[in-house]
């Protein structure tokens, strides 16, 4: 069996194979399970000795680590749940796509969150492809490290018993979106930390890059404009009604709409300059799909307004269409499990 793993900044997603699928084709669609878990996680230090024990109680069916100090660590969308109630904010082990250099327990509250979602592999050296983040084109970032973030995934699972190769984010995407598009198109990843790009020719990915800004940024934006904790924000945002582009009696709301029209116009005017006049970029005969998945892009409108901003910011490349891929949330997952089939 093989398995594709999104490691998201906000969600990391596990895609196998159902029990039920018992075709050998990569591209096999309809019989793939996923396995969602929030990247995140909350801290609380308790007082008392009582308090632990209470606490510990009070966390009953809760996923969470307790430390020999009597320090919980709670992980995942309880963690968020946690933060909402004391009016607080989550913590995150990774930052734009990568392990938070900035938290110290990064490393080790990640590799909880994998053992959750990914558990050990099932057969002997088990083949597990997951992405990775490319790097960004509009900004110059030392903490910014694939090479280093890619090596501490590789051994989290490693320890697991899975054989593992890393892939682009928005190159799986490719894989599993442009399938009837002969593997050629756009490619792009709108997720909490980054939005990731890919081109693809014939199934050969020729030009990858992100950029730092996108749906955490929102958040952050909206929670600064307003004073409100940014998980306050976040809950909102993914919980409440709200079209880009119209007005919203929520004063949340309303403020993310406006931060995701500065959103997506920066995106568009970042892909348009990293683009043009770019040597590896193929000259392509016919016009191109553009692919857009991500938890970023789910909100109501962003595609619409996308595919408008290409074309006033001058998009150099010949656009066909610009559509949401077909399951947004877990189309790199996917991608990922048809790259570790294939392989």
């Amino acid at each position: 069996m093989a398995k594709g793993l999104d490691v998201g900044t906000s969600f990391i997603v596990l895609a196998k194979d159902s029990a039920q699928n018992t075709t050998t084709d990569p591209n096999a669609v309809g019989r793939v399970e996923y396995r969602d878990f929030r990247d995140a996680y909350f801290i609380i230090k308790p007082t008392t000795p009582v308090a632990v024990k209470m606490i510990e109680k009070g966390l009953h069916g809760k996923v969470f680590v307790k430390d020999a100090d009597g320090t919980f660590i709670i992980l995942g969308q309880d963690a968020i749940e946690k933060a909402v109630e004391r009016n607080s904010s989550v913590q995150r082990p990774m930052y734009r796509g990568v392990v938070n250099a900035k938290e110290k327990e990064a490393k080790r509250v990640l590799a909880f969150i994998l053992q959750e979602v990914a558990g050990h592999a099932e057969t002997a050296q088990e083949k597990l492809v997951f992405c990775i983040p490319a790097q960004p084109v509009d900004q110059e970032d030392t903490d910014f490290d694939v090479g280093y973030h890619e090596d501490v995934i590789k051994a989290i699972l490693a320890e697991r018993g899975y054989q593992t190769r890393a892939i682009n984010e928005a190159e799986a995407i490719c894989y599993s979106e442009l399938e009837h598009d002969d593997y050629t198109g756009v490619a792009l990843s709108c997720g909490a930390g980054m939005v990731n790009c890919c081109v693809m020719l014939n199934g050969e990915p020729t030009v990858t890059f992100s950029t730092t800004k996108s749906g955490d940024w929102i958040d952050r934006m909206t929670a600064v404009a307003l004073g409100e904790p940014d998980s306050v924000v976040q809950a909102e945002k993914e919980h409440g009604e709200f079209t880009i582009g119209k007005p919203n009696e929520n004063p949340i709301l309303s403020a993310v709409c406006s931060y995701y029209e500065r959103l997506i116009d920066y995106t568009t005017k970042q892909l348009a300059a990293a683009m043009t006049n770019h040597k590896l970029l193929p000259k392509f005969k016919s016009p191109l799909p553009v692919v857009i998945a991500g938890g970023t892009s789910q909100a109501k409108g962003f595609v619409k307004l996308f595919q408008q901003k290409l074309t006033e910011n001058s998009f150099p490349l010949p656009v066909k269409e610009v559509r949401h891929a077909s399951d947004p949330l877990h189309a790199v997952a996917r991608g990922c499990l048809i790259a570790a089939k294939i392989l």
